[in-house]
């Protein structure tokens, strides 16, 4: 485990912040938070990056976390077709 407990419910309180003011945070941002986090909370030690799949880890440890896919937005949307809306 890269976090204490402490760190994690710190960033699993963030997330959860997050969501509800709808500004969902990507999953590749987390790794840089958790070592922000970790290099905050070291004295003297070198602290290395997350590994690669802890992200997904963090998740199945912080089962009220949910990710979602966003979907891309349809090309009739784009902004050559609303200008008559507008």
């Amino acid at each position: 485990q890269y976090l204490t407990l402490e760190e994690e419910k710190a960033i699993d309180i963030f997330l959860l912040l997050m969501s509800k003011c709808r500004k969902p945070v990507r999953i590749k941002f987390m790794p840089s938070l958790a070592f922000s986090i970790a290099r905050q909370g070291s004295t003297n030690i070198l602290v290395k990056p997350p590994i690669k799949n802890w992200p997904r880890a963090f998740e199945k440890r912080h089962p009220e976390l949910k990710a979602r896919r966003v979907k891309t937005i349809d090309w009739k949307r784009h902004g050559n077709n609303i200008h008559d809306k507008v």
